[in-house]
């Protein structure tokens, strides 16, 4: 067991206007909260761009808090300790206890995803998906869901991206078309989806380029596609850990934009627009 982190003023004063914010006050509030340790480095302007509220409702809600701008509320936070407690050293406050154990291991699982980007391969199968004028992704079982969150994302990015799930469809998606490049990208964390190796096979076959995000055992993988990455997501816990399969799926969808900046920033300046004609919040 760790002793408890007593409650820092910045909390304090939260609490005391808890359940009358206004909907921006809220989200600053739950920012300020979790950032806490490291506001040393923002600015007014900083936490708007973050929070997505205007400068001046940052200005006014920590004159709410009784701070007279955000120096003020770094020098309190300061004077508390609260502001010396970054990552290095709250990791050292868990270290003993089974949570702080599991941090430390599932933070070793994704710094270790350094070492597949660092590949070769890494910066050709990017490539294989940026080219793609057709990118099918698919996951079983319990990563699934990952797998469909990350196409959503990819596909705010690319311009065809989908997600396949071959027992709904049958692999019609996968007909003849008229020619184009086409990519698969199947993660499968789990030894194994009956269908994986199956899918990756016909993948190939019929021409595509095939990305294979999995777990570290996987040995099947290579033997249809040079562009196999693995991520680590045994940590001991009581189910597998989702925290380096989820990072190693962002930096996919980061490497991809980064092949053409403005045609991605063009994207994504398009999309809130779509989303404002849905009216969907």
């Amino acid at each position: 067991m760790t002793d408890p982190v007593p409650p820092s003023p910045l909390s304090l004063r939260l609490q005391a206007i808890e359940g009358r914010m206004t909907k921006s006050e809220a989200v600053l509030a739950q920012w300020l909260l979790r950032n806490a340790p490291t506001l040393g480095l923002e600015t007014g302007a900083t936490i708007a761009q973050k929070t997505g509220v205007s400068e001046i409702t940052v200005s006014r809600f920590l004159r709410r808090l009784g701070y007279r701008g955000i120096t003020a509320l770094k020098q309190d936070l300061r004077t508390s300790g609260a502001a010396q407690l970054p990552g290095g050293d709250l990791y050292l406050r868990l270290e003993n206890g089974e949570l702080g154990t599991q941090i430390r291991r599932d933070a070793e699982a994704v710094l270790a995803l350094a070492e597949q980007i660092a590949r070769p391969e890494w910066e050709e199968a990017i490539g294989a998906i940026f080219a793609a004028d057709e990118v099918f992704v698919t996951g079983f079982q319990s990563v699934k869901g990952a797998a469909e969150d990350f196409c959503r994302r990819l596909a705010i990015i690319h311009d065809r991206a989908r997600f396949l799930a071959a027992h709904d469809s049958g692999l019609a998606e996968w007909l003849p078309a008229n020619g184009g490049r086409r990519c698969l990208i199947l993660i499968d964390t789990v030894p194994y989806a009956r269908e994986a190796e199956t899918m990756l096979r016909l993948a190939v076959a019929s021409g595509m380029t095939a990305v294979v995000v999995t777990e570290e055992l996987n040995t099947w993988a290579a033997k249809h596609t040079p562009w196999v990455f693995f991520v680590v997501n045994r940590v001991e816990t009581y189910i597998e850990s989702s925290g380096p399969l989820t990072s190693m799926l962002s930096l996919i969808v980061s490497a991809v934009a980064a092949r053409d900046e403005a045609k991605a920033r063009a994207r994504l300046e398009a999309w809130p627009a779509m989303l404002r004609a849905l009216d969907l919040f």
